[in-house]
């Protein structure tokens, strides 16, 4: 996702507008967060490595870390200010020894084969280039029967009022993106704001 992924970049490359874009979206990611650490609860995980894909700010690493203090979570994103205030907020929270925050990108994630037993990625399928390479990356990073959640913005008619969902994938088209990738057979669900992965 080069264009698109430099283009999230370099809409933060101003720590004003990350700031901004923190403030207006924390609530929605701790949100993600509390779900994906329901969910792992449910599945009797208690703790072992998280990768955060495009964790922006950070606040749904925080959260999974904060729910499972036995955890390592690694959050990666392009945007240097967001990366700095997810580090920020990780020393704020007294979890640096357990949670950082580097800049690096979805497509070529620069970690070792099956290194991590949880992967998250919300709202970035619709934002990066080449999403398939991602999703790959994402399947070569995660060990086997590892636990996979990916959430999207869901194309709609609401697409008429808010340009970003106007710019996301219909769940359809998201099924043909996953069915293209190399990515572990999983289940897919959908609302009328988003699509969401779990494997």
């Amino acid at each position: 996702m080069k264009r698109a992924n430099l283009t999230h970049a370099r809409v933060f490359s101003d720590p004003t507008q990350a700031e901004k874009y923190a403030k207006g979206h924390r609530g929605m990611a701790e949100k993600f967060g509390q779900e994906y650490a329901d969910k792992l609860a449910g599945r009797g995980f208690k703790g072992g490595k998280i990768l955060d894909v495009g964790c922006g700010f950070g606040a749904t690493s925080i959260s999974l870390a904060k729910r499972f203090p036995g955890s390592q979570v690694v959050g990666i994103d392009l945007s240097e200010p967001l990366i700095r205030l997810a580090n920020e907020s990780a020393e704020a929270a007294g979890l640096v020894e357990r949670v950082r925050f580097e800049m690096a990108d979805a497509q070529r994630i620069p970690y070792p084969d099956e290194a991590f037993d949880v992967v998250i990625n919300a709202n970035m399928v619709h934002l990066v280039e080449d999403a398939v390479a991602m999703l790959d990356e994402i399947e070569r990073v995660l060990a086997p029967g590892g636990h996979l959640f990916i959430a999207d913005l869901r194309r709609s008619w609401l697409g008429l009022i808010e340009n970003e969902i106007r710019a996301a994938l219909t769940l359809e088209e998201a099924k043909d993106l996953f069915a293209r990738s190399k990515l572990r057979v999983g289940t897919f669900s959908s609302d009328l704001l988003w699509w969401r992965f779990e494997a």
